[in-house]
């Protein structure tokens, strides 16, 4: 099995994509906490914990991965999410909790961007980098895949076992994950320099390349507006739920994310179409103007409508995910620190999102769920419009140096993506 593996590592890398699942618990996470004490604010607080613990490791982890290899990044996130579940199957508190969003979000820092700067880099050295968005929605397919059969699995565990199984199955999940990353190929890519040189040259890129300041702050954006609507489930169930389905609400819930998952993987399993078709910047614009209103329309909308708003959300990350990893790799401009720009680019988003969090968890326990989606969505459409006219004039500028490494052959197709 181990040197099948290492025969085919893009199928390799494709299975640790669908096992390396991050919070395939979340969608009863709220619900599961409440059951332990914690109010609906406190596990928004969690969120900010999550958040600032994720920004503290992003640089490290990316850089340690630019440094010793990706795939010992990615396989160390398997395990450490094996442990980040221990804690939520035997913590009582809220200090227990924040150590297990900790762990949580020292394993999701050690995966993202060096999941993304492997596949690319390996695509290149095959001389294949003009196939990296159709890899990279494949692989955003395959973890929906993954996450689609741990919520249904999960919540007939939850429902009919225990809930503390849940956690159980994803740590052994996880565990089997970090054994198929150590499977993968890799060179050797230690490079020189602390920390802060690394640090150093991602916010001087940052500086100089209004284009990648764009498209990070874009992601930013939309990160955020995407991952309020994930937490935002469970009141909103409650809020458009009656009789019998409102008794059985984690059945619900589970049945929401698998039809979230299944709409994630089949638009990202579609994205390399997409790519060929429709310029990334109308993709953007598209994606940015779509969440604002679907913000808007959850204000305004009760029942079904919402139901069907709220699978939509969570399909756009189909789009998002493979949209941005696609546009930064582009505009990053060598291998040497690809996994630690990717990881400032996570930094940020998270940062935002430990920001608007607990405004967010405030607004739905003091005001109405209906009212606060119509202040984001009016709040999310003057920061797109703002950023919309800096992306414009950074994208009218010559660019810096948003040069790629990959083979001339395959500079076109990269270069459509920065359209």
């Amino acid at each position: 099995m181990w040197s099948w593996l290492q025969r085919r590592p893009l199928l390799a890398y494709l299975a640790y994509r669908t096992l390396a699942l991050t919070w395939a618990f979340a969608p009863f996470q709220v619900y599961y906490l409440q059951r332990r004490g914690l109010s609906v604010a406190d596990v928004f607080d969690l969120n900010v914990v999550f958040c600032v613990a994720a920004v503290a490791f992003e640089v490290p982890t990316g850089m340690g991965a630019d440094r010793y290899g990706r795939r010992v990044a990615m396989s160390a996130g398997g395990f450490v999410m094996s442990l980040a579940c221990l804690l939520f199957i035997f913590g009582h508190s809220f200090s227990a909790f924040a150590a297990a969003n900790v762990l949580c979000a020292l394993s999701m820092s050690l995966s993202s961007g060096a999941d993304s700067a492997y596949l690319y880099d390996h695509l290149a050295a095959q001389r294949q980098v003009s196939l990296y968005p159709r890899w990279e929605g494949w692989s955003t397919a395959a973890k929906g895949v993954g996450n689609l059969v741990a919520v249904l699995v999960g919540a007939l565990v939850y429902q009919y076992v225990h809930p503390t199984a849940v956690f159980v199955l994803t740590a052994l999940t996880t565990a089997v994950a970090g054994v198929i990353a150590l499977s993968l190929p890799e060179r050797a890519t230690a490079h020189e320099g602390h920390v802060a040189d690394h640090l150093r040259r991602a916010f001087h890129t940052l500086r100089t390349n209004g284009r990648l300041a764009s498209v990070v702050a874009f992601g930013a954006i939309a990160f955020v507006l995407l991952r309020l609507s994930l937490f935002a489930d469970q009141p909103h169930l409650e809020a458009h739920l009656h009789g019998t389905w409102l008794q059985h609400t984690v059945l619900t819930m589970g049945l929401l994310a698998a039809a979230k998952e299944v709409g994630t993987a089949l638009v990202a399993g579609s994205v390399g179409s997409i790519f060929a078709r429709v310029r990334s910047r109308t993709i953007a614009v598209t994606l940015g103007v779509g969440l604002s209103a679907a913000y808007l329309l959850m204000g305004e909308a009760h029942g079904t409508l919402c139901i069907v708003l709220m699978v939509l959300l969570a399909s756009a990350f189909g789009v998002f995910s493979p949209l941005m990893r696609a546009l930064m790799n582009r505009l990053i401009e060598g291998p040497r620190d690809r996994a630690t720009l990717l990881s400032v680019e996570g930094m940020g988003r998270r940062l935002l999102f430990a920001a608007t969090s607990p405004l967010f968890g405030r607004a739905v326990e003091s005001s109405s769920l209906h009212a606060t989606f119509s202040g984001t969505a009016w709040v999310a459409a003057l920061a797109f419009a703002l950023l919309g006219a800096f992306a414009w004039l950074a994208f009218r500028a010559p660019a810096a140096s948003a040069t790629s490494t990959a083979p001339r052959s395959s500079q076109p197709a990269v270069a459509s993506l920065a359209r």
